[in-house]
């Protein structure tokens, strides 16, 4: 048993203190008891692939620590399989490869019978196992690096999800550099989806970081979400959860006068077993249901005084998926699947500075029709094809018809004018072969992330907006722009994506591997045709005379391409000065922008293109790191990574006015070409810099801790905030460089459980971060442009700091067995989880105006502490 004072300062000191801890753990005790030491336990389990397909006919062999062998068997037609009658202690059960898969080595201390050991086999990728002794767990295969944050259904049950949400629990280990302009890749059982389709009892397994340069993907590890979902089985399962949460149980948020009604509902669960009685058919089903009754905190300043309310913003979410499996034979498997999810919100976009009347409804519904098909055309070489149809369909509404008041850093007031609908029809392939050939694994592949028809009704902005610098010149009825839309708003494109691969892995010696690879990518919009990005990376182990030890160096390098980003092709089929005319007019009357008698028509029109020569934007990513396994229990890494983006997307008025050196604030200045008005020109001229050191923890520390811990310290730096940010000088667009909009210099995620498998076993969940930059503005249009961002002078962006964030959630579960056979899976369970514990105010956002009386305040924060309930039932 470890000191407590050793224990105390493993979990403070994470990663650092736990080397110097468990080299003092003892080694297991071998004065047991004598009744122990009679005993005879058993082990029943499954053994599946890396989709979580089961394999049937697997040699399994167990060996005792003395490498004696004690038991030999097969798993059945549903890759089950139960090891009887074995002795206590440490002994080894060994896989050897099958049907493609690779081989597979599971060290157990046996002190009790196992009743679900669950067993997945990764495809025969020439991994060579970096140990001597069964306990070791390093691997120089890339997919293996330490760093990885992975964390399984069971686990997830057991820490605290707010909302259940799993991909929002997991995002906080993505770093913001590695994302495309269209946010996190999520990926579902290898393909990508927008969301996960399933509901959270129907995860297997989500990772972070996994391989972080397969040529495989668009996107490196840290900048993408991989899911894996549960197959069908041969015994019928299920599991049904209800959460809840009361106002009653709630801190009141710091921007609240008073504490809202506030109450939130969720049912979900799933069921899975097999269909007939051949057992080569099996089929899952899982569903969700969430009923959130919240409210935002409004905290801004009118003319008639501040305004400090909360605002009902109900929301509803349905979610079914239904998955069938059937084996034509034991190398040919077809999935079907169907996923749908449909939501509605109310009172979107409502909080901080956004009074009620600028609220948004919205309901969206998403259809997707699934294939899946793997076939082992021989024991090496595996084909997998999965083929997804989805359908979306979302609708947003404004709460008030009326014209839109903006007044920066004081309220947003009048009706949204964002009423719009969008339709989408979208095919998704990834088509995968993986060969295995001596020390050579290779996969090849190609993908079609997006083959897209889509059409947008946009009527947005049809009343106008008028956008006021202060609360001043709003009392004066002095706007600096006013901005409308007029034409039919209705268009038809698509977007299409593509990309190709080709990668190996090759065993050079069993203490060195080597992975190289090259992608292809492809998206319209974009004219150039040589996004080539090569991938490679090396593992290597240190050892004496040719055995492994238990340390890996990892270095690799890649380059990646990104993507506009969302629907934003869409703008380029809009404002294209004929589906619709969007105009600008500087410096107009209020509350009629135009004369008397002139027409809105009449005016210059504004402009959305892409610039002739842009082309994708593209990153260099790079890192050199160490993974040392200190005890059998803890692995450390310490990782150095470095980011450089080139091409990156930003957006320049190309029809700006030219102002002389010393420009009156009140002259009236045209632009060059009067026949348009804004030009927003999307270029490709941005570059982005980023250097990170990662420290991670990863294990348990005796019964005080086991999880995972990650450090990071970084500093990110760029001259772009993304596709739709503009310079404050637009003839002058490389004078932005300063930190970068979401640069963090440290962070702080933690993931575990205190005192696990006990009655007082805790789940926590701890995010430390620094804060984010935020830019200084004047309020005023100095530059002429409609766009109200210029700073004073001699003042860069992003020279503001925003406050750091500190959460700390908790939980506490417990599941009541309704059977004393230690097969038997069927329990209730019960969850009391804290969320924000500290009740720490967490601020969203802050004004940058300096012509606010608020300037540098926030203006919105995080929830307080809640509390959440859950009941449940498996088997």
């Amino acid at each position: 048993m470890l000191p407590r004072s050793s224990r105390t300062a493993a979990v403070l000191l994470l990663a650092v203190a736990s080397a110097q801890l468990l080299a003092q753990s003892p080694a297991h005790s071998a004065s047991a008891p004598v009744q122990a030491q009679a005993a005879r336990f058993s082990i029943r389990g499954t053994v599946s692939d890396a989709t979580g397909a089961a394999v049937p006919g697997a040699a399994l062999h167990v060996e005792s620590a003395q490498h004696q062998p004690l038991a030999e068997i097969q798993t059945d037609t549903q890759g089950n399989f139960t090891l009887p009658n074995l002795p206590p202690g440490d002994l080894t059960i060994v896989i050897p490869a099958y049907l493609g898969l690779a081989a597979k080595t599971l060290p157990l201390h046996l002190t009790a019978s196992i009743s679900n050991l669950q067993i997945a086999l990764p495809l025969d990728s020439v991994a060579q196992e970096v140990s001597v002794a069964p306990d070791q767990s390093l691997s120089t295969d890339p997919s293996a690096n330490q760093d990885t944050v992975t964390v399984s259904g069971d686990t997830l049950r057991k820490l605290p999800v707010f909302d259940q949400d799993y991909i929002a629990a997991m995002t906080a280990f993505l770093d913001a550099s590695s994302l495309t302009s269209n946010g996190a890749t999520i990926l579902v059982d290898g393909v990508e989806m927008k969301t996960a389709g399933v509901s959270a009892s129907a995860i297997q397994e989500v990772r972070v970081n996994n391989d972080p340069y397969s040529a495989e993907f668009n996107r490196p590890g840290r900048g993408r979400l991989e899911i894996i979902t549960k197959p069908g089985s041969s015994q019928f399962h299920g599991e049904a959860n209800f959460l809840f949460r009361d106002a009653l149980f709630n801190a009141r948020n710091y921007f609240a006068t008073v504490r809202p009604p506030e109450a939130r509902r969720i049912y979900e669960g799933h069921l899975s077993g097999p269909i007939g009685h051949g057992g080569h058919t099996s089929f899952i089903l899982s569903a969700s249901r969430g009923e959130r009754d919240t409210a935002v905190a409004v905290d801004a300043i009118t003319p008639t005084g501040p305004v400090n309310e909360n605002v009902l913003a109900p929301s509803r979410s349905s979610q079914a998926t239904g998955r069938m499996t059937h084996d034509f034979s034991p190398s040919h498997r077809l999935s079907v699947g169907y996923n749908f999810e449909y939501n509605t919100f109310v009172n979107g976009n409502v909080g901080g500075l956004v009074l009620p009347e600028a609220g948004v409804n919205s309901d969206g519904r998403e259809d997707d029709l699934i294939f899946n098909d793997r076939l082992i055309l021989t024991p090496n070489l595996i084909n997998q094809l999965q083929v997804t149809f989805e359908k979306d369909e979302d609708v947003s509404r404004s709460v008030t018809n009326a014209q839109s008041i903006q007044v920066s850093g004081f309220f947003i007031g009048g009706g949204a004018q964002a009423d719009v609908s969008r339709t989408e029809n979208t095919i998704h392939v990834n088509e995968i072969l993986s060969w295995t050939h001596g020390r050579h694994y290779i996969r090849f592949g190609g993908q079609l992330p997006q083959f897209s028809r889509r059409a947008v009704d946009d009527q947005t902005n049809r009343l106008g907006t008028f956008q006021f610098a202060s609360l001043s010149t709003y009392a004066t009825n002095t706007p600096y722009v006013f901005t409308a839309q007029q034409g039919t708003g209705r268009a038809l494109y698509w977007i299409n994506e593509a990309g190709a691969f080709i990668q190996d892995q090759i065993a050079l010696t069993p203490r060195l591997q080597a992975t190289l690879g090259v992608r292809y990518d492809w998206q319209t919009y974009i004219t150039d045709n040589n996004n080539i990005g090569p991938r490679a990376s090396l593992a290597y182990s240190p050892g004496r005379k040719g055995a492994p030890g238990k340390t890996i160096l990892r270095v690799g390098t890649g380059v990646f391409y990104d993507r506009t980003g969302g629907d934003f092709p869409a703008t380029f089929k809009l404002h294209n000065g004929v589906v619709l005319r969007s105009f600008q007019l500087l410096n107009p009357s209020f509350p009629n922008a135009l004369p008397s008698g002139a027409a809105l028509a009449a005016l210059p029109t504004s402009l959305v293109r892409m610039a002739a020569n842009a082309r994708t934007p593209y990153s260099v990513q790079y890192s050199v790191g160490v993974e040392r396994q200190i005890h059998k229990t803890v692995t450390v890494t310490a990782t150095y990574r470095g980011f450089v983006q080139a091409k990156s997307f930003r957006s320049r008025d190309a029809n700006a006015p030219i102002l002389p050196a010393n420009p009156s604030l009140i002259a009236d200045y045209p632009r060059p070409d009067p026949t348009y008005a804004q030009i927003q020109q999307v270029e490709s001229g941005g570059r982005s810099l980023q250097n990170a050191l990662d420290l991670s923890f990863r294990g348990s520390a005796g019964r005080l801790f086991s999880g995972q811990a990650q450090y990071t310290l970084s500093r990110w730096s760029s001259n772009t905030g993304g596709i739709n940010s503009f310079p404050q000088n637009q003839y002058d667009p490389n004078n932005e460089w300063s930190r970068a909009s979401a640069d963090r210099l440290q962070r702080l995620n933690l993931l575990g459980t205190i005192n696990p498998d006990h009655w007082l076993s805790l789940g926590i969940a701890t995010a430390l971060y620094s804060g984010t930059p935020y830019t200084e503005t004047t309020g005023n249009d100095d530059f002429h442009t409609g766009l109200g961002n210029a700073r004073p002078a001699g003042v860069g962006r992003n020279t503001l700091q925003a406050g750091g964030t500190a959460t700390v959630d908790l939980t506490w579960s417990h599941d009541f067995r309704l059977s004393h056979n230690h097969d038997s899976t069927r329990a209730l369970s019960t969850e009391v989880a804290a969320f924000n514990v500290l009740n720490h105010t967490n601020y969203l956002s802050y004004i940058g105006n300096l012509s606010s009386s608020r300037f540098m305040q926030p203006t919105a924060a995080s929830p307080g502490r809640q509390l959440q309930f859950s009941f449940g039932y498996r088997f």
